[in-house]
C-alpha cells in the first residue's frame, strides 16, 4: 500500500483560522466575573470568536488584569491571524506574572522558525516549571518546525500526560507518531483526538484526521 503523507497542523495563512499554539482552559475560581468567563470560553470552544471576544472584553472592562480574559483575547487574535494583537495580550499577562507558562509558551511561537534560541528558552523555563503542559507543548512545536519528530513526540506525550483532555496535544502527538511510522499508536491518538473534539474546533482539520485514521486502520 502506498504511503500517505500524514496530516500536519495547518500552515499560517492569512485567510484561514490558525491552528492554536496554546490551549486555553475555562476559569475555575468563583468571583463576580466567572459566569462571563465561562460563557466566553464556551463561545471560543465553539469557534464563535466574535461572541467570545465580546465576552472577554466585558470581563476586562470590570477587571483589566484578569488573566483568563487576557489569554482568551490573545488566543482569539492568534486564531484569526492578528499576530501583533495576540502578542500584546500575551505581553500583558507577562507583565502581571513574568513566569506565566501559557503566555511564555505562546510568545515562543513567534520566534524565528528553527531558532535554537526558542528551544534554549523553553528548556530553561521547563527547568523551573517542569509540570507546565503548555511549555512542553511549545517545545514540541519547536521540534515539529524542525522535523525532529522523536523529540516532538516525547514533548507532546508529556504535555498530554499533564493535561489529558487537550485535543491539540493529542492531535500533534498523533502526527508525530505518524511521521515516526508508528501507525497503530498514531491511530489511537487520532481516534482520541476526534473523541475529544469531533468537529476540530480547537484548530486541527477533523476531516483530514478522520481520513488518516481510516487509512491507518485499513493498513492493519
Amino acid at each position: 500500500m502506498a504511503t500517505v503523507a500524514p496530516p500536519a497542523p495547518r500552515t499560517r495563512s492569512a485567510s484561514q483560522p490558525r491552528a492554536p499554539r496554546l490551549a486555553i482552559r475555562s476559569a475555575t475560581r468563583t468571583d463576580s466575573v466567572t459566569p462571563a468567563l465561562q460563557q466566553a470560553w464556551q463561545d471560543y470552544q465553539r469557534g464563535n470568536y466574535a461572541s467570545a471576544s465580546e465576552g472577554y472584553r466585558n470581563v476586562l472592562a470590570q477587571d483589566i488584569r484578569n488573566r483568563d480574559a487576557l489569554l482568551g483575547m490573545g488566543a482569539i487574535a492568534q486564531q484569526t491571524g492578528n499576530e501583533q494583537e495576540a502578542q500584546q495580550f500575551f505581553h500583558q499577562v507577562l507583565l502581571l506574572d513574568p513566569r506565566d507558562p501559557v503566555a511564555l509558551a505562546a510568545m515562543t511561537s513567534y520566534a524565528t522558525p528553527n531558532s535554537e534560541d526558542a528551544e534554549i528558552r523553553l528548556r530553561q523555563m521547563l527547568a523551573n516549571q517542569p509540570r507546565s503542559a503548555a511549555l512542553h507543548y511549545a517545545l514540541g512545536n519547536v521540534y515539529l518546525d524542525q522535523s525532529r519528530w522523536a523529540e516532538a513526540q516525547q514533548a507532546y506525550f508529556t504535555a498530554l500526560a499533564l493535561e489529558p483532555g487537550s485535543p491539540q496535544y493529542s492531535y500533534n502527538l498523533a502526527v508525530s507518531l505518524d511521521h515516526l511510522g508508528q501507525g497503530k499508536l498514531a491511530a489511537d491518538y487520532y481516534r482520541q483526538t476526534l473523541q475529544l473534539d469531533p468537529s476540530g474546533r480547537s484548530g486541527f482539520d477533523a476531516a483530514q484526521a478522520q481520513r488518516r485514521l481510516n487509512e491507518l486502520n485499513a493498513a492493519r
